[in-house]
């Protein structure tokens, strides 16, 4: 009993000795977006490019000089609202310092992918240019997804690559189109595949562009067959200046129950990681397992294939809180540190689905409890940590791999939802939650959350081993509930500096930029035994 009043303790206490999040400065307060996409961009010339654009109005930008200031520029005589209708593809910095975003336009017959080069110095438009379009395919005749194109890009170098479907007259003829480019917009390789020639279909999974090097493309060859349907782990590769993919098998588990998977290039060990996240039926029940494996470079052997048990993580949730309850978690995101290790982020997700006509409604999403893994070089874990919570997001379905899906862009929820995500920073886990006289210190117990308006925004500090680890408020304040969106954050890890969009406390149609110092962490106190309730958050 004292051990779990400890940790609970631990967990929502502030050591007063340690370094805070502290806010460089705030922009004047403007309408929180109502729907569509957000990016936040901090450009190497010291200034912020905040991007809004939804599908009715267009395109918005705000630009703040370093000294956080919004730079007025002389009215644009470009329309903005020219680009309503598209469709936000992906915003970041181009390797020039200018803002590079893409849009999806679908104002003519063909789909069309259209790069808008944003000066970083004035924040006007330099360069519209279309960089891709999908002549073959009429959209009189065949229904595609949201986005006709999918943009990766490689955080490292700048590079990236442009995904799209490529359709010939012959419906039999279709296949994939992969254009590679380097950070300055240069075309380093472009490629076509289609079908394998059994005619088994390919379906992709992710891609990691590793600079000007190569892509590597995971997925699936998908086979149907009267004894059953199966699968075959590919990864195809693409080096730099080629025409044609190389297809590889991988020694890797694939079953037709994967709901997900990704790869990641750590550019540390010079080595691709893979997660899986598979379905599998169990009695009445079903649950996700993470399946984890190594490719080596340029060898493309398969090691550390393994299935992901939460033994620690369990462990410590036990000796937390008590719970003899498994973790549950699905994975969402890996993350690589300087010295070639990792830490991959999980979450438990509870999706509510209910029978309405016959057919299966999701009623809201449960988003639970959230672990953070990490490993060494080699693969070991070396610590894990539990953050408990429990927030709703209504009529909304969240899958694995969420978070790695809107490292290009946000994708577009309901903004009230949007509070109610995690973000990860190296050290970090931000949230908004109750404060410690609400939230209940066993997960069991803990109030869900559908309205953010009692919460407060919160960072969890990744070090120690504690269970639970150190709780404490973002904006150092306990009477004012201030929250931000934490998921439209940006990071600038060299200057340890966090931009993100806080909700006006005095007004709550209304949010500002807040840009915030990050602290480094100090080391993990040697005794907390003195922790009392008057030191809880």
């Amino acid at each position: 009993m004292k051990k779990t009043l400890f940790f609970c303790l631990l967990a929502f206490s502030a050591v007063q000795a340690a370094a805070q999040f502290t806010t460089i400065a705030e922009s004047p307060s403007f309408q929180e977006p109502g729907e569509g996409n957000a990016r936040i961009l901090q450009l190497a010339n010291g200034n912020t490019l905040f991007l809004h654009f939804t599908p009715r109005q267009g395109v918005q930008f705000q630009l703040f000089n370093k000294a956080h200031q919004r730079i007025d520029t002389l009215p644009s005589a470009t329309d903005w609202k020219a680009y309503k209708n598209t469709y936000l593809d992906a915003a970041f910095e181009a390797g020039n310092g200018d803002a590079a975003i893409f849009l999806s336009d679908r104002s003519h017959r063909y789909p069309v992918l259209r790069r808008l080069t944003i000066s970083a110095e004035t924040g006007l438009l330099k360069e519209d240019t279309v960089v891709a379009a999908q002549e073959k395919v009429d959209l009189r005749k065949k229904t595609l997804a949201s986005s006709d194109f999918l943009i990766i890009r490689d955080p490292h170098s700048g590079s990236y690559a442009v995904w799209m479907y490529f359709n010939t007259d012959e419906e039999s003829d279709g296949g994939y189109q992969i254009v590679h480019y380097s950070a300055n917009h240069r075309e380093i390789s472009r490629a076509r595949f289609r079908n394998f020639e059994n005619n088994a279909p390919f379906r992709y999974w992710d891609m990691a562009v590793i600079g000007e090097e190569k892509l590597c493309i995971l997925g699936m060859e998908e086979h149907k067959g009267q004894q059953g349907d199966s699968a075959v782990m590919k990864l195809a590769t693409l080096d730099s200046g080629m025409v044609f993919f190389k297809f590889h098998d991988l020694r890797f588990p694939a079953e037709a129950a994967v709901t997900g998977a990704f790869v990641k290039y750590n550019p540390v060990s010079h080595q691709l990681l893979l997660l899986q996240a598979v379905k599998k039926e169990e009695k009445k029940t079903a649950r996700i397992i993470t399946r984890s494996s190594v490719v080596q470079l340029p060898s493309l052997h398969v090691s550390f294939a393994k299935d992901i048990v939460f033994w620690n993580v369990n462990s410590k949730q036990q000796e937390a809180f008590g719970s003899e309850t498994e973790y549950n978690g699905v994975p969402q995101n890996v993350f690589f540190r300087k010295d070639g290790g990792y830490s991959i982020v999980f979450e438990e997700l509870d999706n509510h689905v209910r029978m309405m006509n016959n057919t299966p409604t999701v009623v809201s999403t449960v988003l639970a409890n959230v672990a953070v893994v990490q490993y060494d070089r080699d693969g070991k874990e070396t610590n894990s940590w539990i953050i408990p919570r429990r927030h709703i997001n209504q009529g909304v379905i969240m899958k694995p791999f969420y978070l790695k899906a809107r490292e290009n862009v946000n994708e577009p929820f309901q903004w009230g939802d949007q509070y109610k995500l995690f973000s990860y920073i190296p050290g970090y886990i931000l949230i908004n939650d109750l404060d410690a006289r609400h939230k209940a210190s066993d997960p069991s117990r803990q109030t869900a959350i559908r309205d953010i308006r009692d919460c407060h925004g919160f960072y969890y500090s990744l070090e120690g081993k504690a269970p639970v680890p150190q709780r404490d408020f973002v904006f150092n304040s306990e009477t004012d509930r201030q929250v931000a969106l934490f998921a439209f954050s940006n990071y600038n890890a060299e200057k340890r500096m966090l931009v993100t969009l806080k909700r006006n406390p005095e007004n709550k149609k209304e949010v500002k930029l807040v840009w915030l110092q990050v602290p480094e962490q100090q080391p993990a106190p040697q005794d907390m035994a003195g922790a009392t309730a008057s030191d809880m958050k």
